[in-house]
């Protein structure tokens, strides 16, 4: 695979992501929830944009694939087929779990992950996976349009896996969730570690994409649903139980 990833800061924490094909110098672009920093990156590198990939409809996600459309008209954006009302901007690529997209011969794989929003999807691409607002470092995301109940079938469907999938989100939370993570779980030495290392990382200004799913599996409360040691500490005895008190821990609100 000659394809390259760029993680490219917006907003005050979004991530959106530019994908390079090195040998076509095809780009596609995943979330731009703002055009600049994505049409500063292509012309820098004097590549032509195919793709504009939304992982779900929410404005910081997509706020961007208008004026990209315009600047590059043979850009396809493509959308979940539950989250297309929600834009003025219609996409080309009316996405469906499973669906796959064809990149400069590179293959991106559709996730269905319904609960953020109804359409909400993750990107796959062999072993990086691009999960928007469903899996952040060390959390999960807000369920807007769904419920625990959708989330927990989300969370464990990522699990699934391979444990050297990078994971790429939608936003920079990762001191934030590991202070509620340890808050969660406060004898987890793993939390605390990486805690520590997030924070060292943050005051140096460096992006904590992309993860792994091994480490989240060792760090993310939310992918740990059913470790006794977190069990015990929320007094929760089954997985969904555990999800939603968690959420509590996490936003402050009932789901």
């Amino acid at each position: 695979m000659t394809l390259a990833i760029t993680a490219l800061r917006v907003f005050n924490d979004n991530y959106a992501y530019l994908l390079t094909d090195r040998e076509t110098q095809s780009a596609a672009t995943i979330d731009p929830g703002q055009a600049g920093p994505v049409i500063k990156a292509l012309e820098k590198k004097n590549l032509e944009l195919t793709h504009i990939l939304l992982t779900h409809h929410h404005y910081d996600h997509t706020g961007g694939a208008e004026e990209l459309k315009k600047v590059y008209p043979a850009a396809k954006i493509a959308l979940h087929k539950d989250d297309v009302s929600h834009l003025e901007l219609k996409p080309a690529l009316k996405l469906k779990d499973g669906d796959s997209i064809d990149f400069a011969g590179t293959t991106i794989k559709t996730i269905h992950l319904p609960c953020h929003t109804r359409g909400h999807v993750a990107f796959r691409i062999e072993d990086h996976l691009f999960t928007g607002d469903t899996l952040f470092n060390a959390g999960c995301g807000k369920f807007f349009e769904g419920t625990a109940a959708e989330m927990l079938t989300n969370l464990q469907q990522l699990k699934s896996l391979p444990p050297a999938t990078r994971i790429y989100c939608g936003h920079e939370y990762t001191v934030e969730n590991l202070a509620y993570a340890h808050r969660a779980d406060p004898d987890n030495r793993k939390v605390q570690n990486r805690l520590q290392n997030s924070r060292k990382a943050q005051a140096a200004g460096n992006f904590m994409v992309p993860s792994t799913l091994a480490v989240e599996l060792q760090t993310n409360p939310f992918l740990r649903l059913d470790d006794k040691n977190l069990t015990r500490q929320l007094k929760t005895d089954n997985q969904l139980a555990t999800l939603i008190a968690l959420y509590k821990i996490y936003y402050n609100v009932s789901p």
